[in-house]
């Protein structure tokens, strides 16, 4: 049904191997022999130039013996040359060709009239397209060339007598299109080997030689790397590329699902977006490196960057845009905050701030206390920029509280290398290795080491366990039975069964330097506040022990559903936004302090439970317009109801559209919501002939529209969050030759913060209404739900109606008005009705009966039920027949 299976539809340029042209495997067999018959020379590639340049595409023919050569245009089979004599009227083409016998430089290539180079002088956007060189035998053998010919808005500006410090030597833009191969960064994103062929512009132009639906997994790492982190977004948009195919342009991809909304193409936009995509790799820059954001105060936050690593001498500055996330309750976190405001903030705000290119740090002051900011950092140049850098999260610190500025040095270590020395241990290497407390994990990594030092290993472990027992502590981290006599310092020898204490040296080393001491205590008061569906703040507090000690905490967490080891994150301060986490799961956490000698003991254990998203989602759907309600209100079918929904499946479509023909506008009207989209779906890349399905209206010819209905639905979906929704109960006072006209406002979707009322005098040369216009020759815009007009013509009539509007857009009218105004009316009271049904017509008949169809109103509630009377009768007859139908055609038998 829909003619649309990826957006990615093939590559724009590809030149299919026939069995006409030539392949490259036959030059190559061939190259250093006399071919036995006429063949051709595959062609290296679309040959690209910029509007206004000659283009040369040519073609190599071996064996001709003589035979003409013909170039044709492909796209309408028009002979341009034959032989060196031009026969198209554009004096713009001309064949160029050697017939000297001289050989040409080149393999298999034995003479100068072996190549024939059509000439296309002042190169027109009209000129792009598929060109076939064609040696007139029987039968014939032809090559096909592509020519693209790029708009001088997309290319960079000729070289002028002055020149600035990077742009002297750039390469022409047919250069850049076969140079920009990513493949290296396809390959580090794990694209599938079979798809790396779409990780060279060079190769998309030329044809992958795979199917683009096989690849539809890796298309969002594959679009990733081709934009290489710069905004292509305005050479996009300076090219007409609709902003729901932009996702390309700025290094995203959509993947194609069962949802309706992912179904549109962008097949059509695709070479222009290649074009920007060539033209941005070399001229804009890359992202920012190594973004850190470091809370220093309750108000201040220090963010860093590197400078990007491609066209760094190009960057004129940095643009840093801060975003306050949510601001949350800082009274949770100490008691005696009391005075803070007991409610949770979600802000949205951002600021822009703009950075001189020498500078690569900026202090962000005035902050509020206990916020989350989101912050990234943009290159720009003076061509434009690159995309913004990866977001990195931070929070300020609660009220009072500064980041420490000073580190306290830890207690020393004993001297243990000196108690083994003591104890008559005189190799230096053992000394060196076991006999260091700091290096006693490495034991782990040389089983040699530890059998060459074992006659020693009374000393060595009676030494390092200084005279106390670890083994409290070695058991609580998991260590054997076997290996506890290592911690006590109680062994005499080592066997082959304390080799399966190597792999808890680690563990044996924090006992050991615990022991001593030296590290910090166990962080205290580990807590959780603000608890999401994703993420969680957490809180803790100095250890009891060597707090001034500590360097910095490790967070250790993990989902206790999962067998997965902790996931740890390293050199954090409180507080810490733990993000990434699963809805409606249970997370075990810990944390740990860290000096220089290393981690100290772990906090006790805390198990917490994310929010549920279902409930979050059920708030916004409450909140939103409801377009399931809107259809069981007009009484859809029911088996058509899986369809009525901005998430509906692309299969289920297919497969109810024949039983569900007859719902399809009330489907439509629900969609549409009393909005008018028309704009959006402009926006959209939406056919003019398929606007009308945009505001709601069926006309029949939704099959044509099919593959946009992704774009369509998008903009039913975005518009009910944007756009007002119809105003209601519209109703007007008749006086005379004035009126005073009320309703009520919109209610659902976006507030209405403005009316305009449309009206005319009807006569008869204007039409009831407006189908696809929603302008009548008066308007008036007002900021309330009423209005007086005056000064109408007696003895006339009028037809209005209301539409609500903000900035976004406009509402569809929900009710017109059809007003007799004559001398006698006095304050006679008129209610809005639906528009009349339209394009009446007969679809099939026979001696007995006829099929009549028509189109509902343009103009009614989208969830008001519709029934129609049809009125019939023979010109013989007196009075109409009637009958009652709730659908939009009628089958009427006569006698």
């Amino acid at each position: 049904m829909a003619d649309r299976q990826t957006r990615w539809e093939g590559p724009p340029g590809k030149i299919k191997n026939t069995k006409e042209s030539v392949g490259s495997a036959t030059a190559s067999s061939s190259d250093d022999e006399d071919p036995g018959e006429a063949w051709m020379k595959a062609p290296a590639g679309t040959v690209a130039v910029r509007s206004g340049e000659d283009a040369l595409l040519t073609c190599v023919v071996l064996g001709a013996r003589g035979k003409p050569v013909l170039w044709r245009r492909a796209r309408d089979s028009l002979l341009l040359t034959a032989g060196g004599v031009r026969v198209t009227r554009d004096d713009r083409i001309n064949v160029l060709h050697d017939d000297s016998d001289e050989p040409l430089q080149g393999p298999g290539i034995r003479k100068g009239g072996d190549v024939w180079a059509l000439v296309i002088k002042s190169a027109k956007s009209s000129d792009a397209g598929l060109y076939t060189c064609e040696l007139n035998t029987q039968p014939p053998v032809r090559s096909f060339h592509r020519l693209s010919v790029i708009s001088r808005g997309l290319t960079p500006p000729e070289a002028q007598n002055t020149t600035d410090q990077y742009s002297a030597n750039n390469p022409t833009l047919s250069t850049v299109a076969l140079a920009h191969n990513y493949t290296d960064c396809c390959v580090n994103a794990n694209v599938s080997r079979g798809c790396l062929g779409f990780c060279s512009i060079q190769t998309i132009l030329e044809g992958t030689g795979q199917d683009p639906e096989t690849c539809q997994p890796d298309f969002p790492s594959i679009v990733k790397c081709m934009a290489d982190g710069r905004n292509h977004v305005p050479c996009c948009i300076q090219e007409k590329v609709p902003d729901i195919c932009q996702d390309v342009c700025r290094g995203e991809f959509t993947p194609v699902t069962d949802n309706i909304k992912t179904h549109y193409s962008c097949a059509s936009y695709m070479e222009r977006t290649l074009a920007c995509i060539v033209e941005g790799i070399e001229l804009l820059p890359s992202p920012p490196e190594d973004v850190e954001v470091e809370p220093i105060s309750e108000k201040q936050l220090n963010v860093s960057w590197s400078p990007p690593t491609e066209n760094t001498d190009t960057v004129t500055e940095y643009v840093v845009n801060v975003t306050t996330l949510r601001s949350f309750d800082a009274h949770l976190i100490d008691p005696s905050e009391s005075s803070m405001q007991n409610n949770t903030m979600k802000m949205g705000t951002f600021t822009i701030i703009k950075v001189s290119k020498e500078k690569n740090f900026l202090a962000l002051n005035d902050l509020l206390p206990f916020t989350m900011y989101e912050i990234t950092v943009t290159s720009y140049n003076i061509h434009g920029s690159s995309l913004p850098s990866y977001s990195v999260r931070s929070l300020t610190l609660t009220p009072g509280k500064m980041k420490p500025t000073a580190v306290a040095a830890a207690p020393k270590l004993p001297d243990v290398k000196s108690c083994c020395l003591a104890a008559g241990m005189n190799h230096y290497g053992c000394v060196d290795k076991l006999c260091d407390p700091t290096k006693t994990f490495e034991i782990g990594l040389q089983v040699t080491d530890l059998m060459i030092c074992a006659p020693w290993a009374g000393v060595t472990f009676g030494c390092l366990a200084n005279g106390m027992d670890h083994t409290p502590c070695c058991r609580s981290r998991g260590l054997p039975e076997s290996c506890l006599a290592l911690c006590s310092g109680n062994i005499t020898n080592l066997d082959f069964n304390h080799f399966k204490c190597l792999r808890f040296m680690s563990g044996y080393t924090n006992c050991l330097l615990q022991g001593y001491g030296v590290l910090p205590g166990p962080p205290t008061k580990l807590h959780l506040t603000n608890i999401d569906t994703d993420y969680a703040v957490v809180h803790w507090s100095a250890p009891a022990a060597l707090a001034d000690t500590v360097q910095f905490y490790n967070i250790h967490f993990k989902a206790l559903q999962l067998e997965d080891d902790y996931r740890t994150i390293d050199a954090v301060q409180s507080p810490y936004i733990l993000e990434d986490l699963e809805s409606n799961t249970d997370y075990e956490i810990y944390v740990e302090a860290v000096n220089e000698h290393g981690l100290g003991e772990a906090s006790p254990r805390l198990i917490f439970r994310t929010q549920s998203i279902a409930i979050e989602e059920e708030v916004e759907v409450a909140n939103a317009y409801n377009v399931t309600q809107c259809c069981a209100k007009v009484q859809v079918a029911s088996v058509c109801m899986s369809l009525c929904s901005y998430d509906a499946k692309m299969s289920d479509l297919r497969k109810l559209a024949p039983l569900c023909a007859q719902e399809f506008h009330k489907l439509l009207r629900c969609g549409a919501g009393g909005r008018n989209h028309e704009a959006c779906c402009a926006r959209r890349g939406v056919p003019p002939s398929c606007r009308g399905v945009c505001a709601g209206a069926y006309r029949g010819g939704v099959n044509t529209c099919v593959s946009y209905i992704g774009n369509i639905v998008q903009c039913f979906e975005e518009g009910t969050g944007n756009l007002p929704g119809p105003p209601r109960e519209l109703h007007a006072v008749v006086s005379h030759d004035k009126l005073f006209l009320d309703w009520t406002p919109p209610q659902d979707g976006a507030n209405a913060t403005y009316y305009v009322v449309h009206w005319q005098k009807v006569d008869n040369n204007s039409q009831p209404y407006y189908f696809n216009t929603l302008q009548l020759d008066s308007q008036m815009q007002v900021n309330e739900t009423k209005v007086r007009l005056e000064g109408l013509e007696v003895n006339s009539t009028y037809h209005l109606f209301v539409v609500a509007a903000n900035e976004y857009g406009t509402s569809l009218p929900s009710s017109m008005l059809l007003l007799n105004i004559t001398e006698d009316v006095v304050n006679k009271e008129v209610t809005g009705i639906p528009s009349p049904p339209h394009s009446l017509s007969v679809s099939s008949h026979s001696a007995t009966w006829l099929t009549l169809s028509w189109q509902p109103p343009l103009f009614s509630q989208p969830d008001e039920k519709i029934t129609y009377t049809l009125f019939f009768k023979s010109p013989s007859q007196l009075v109409y027949g009637q009958r009652n139908n709730h659908i939009n055609h009628c089958s009427c038998a006569y006698a």
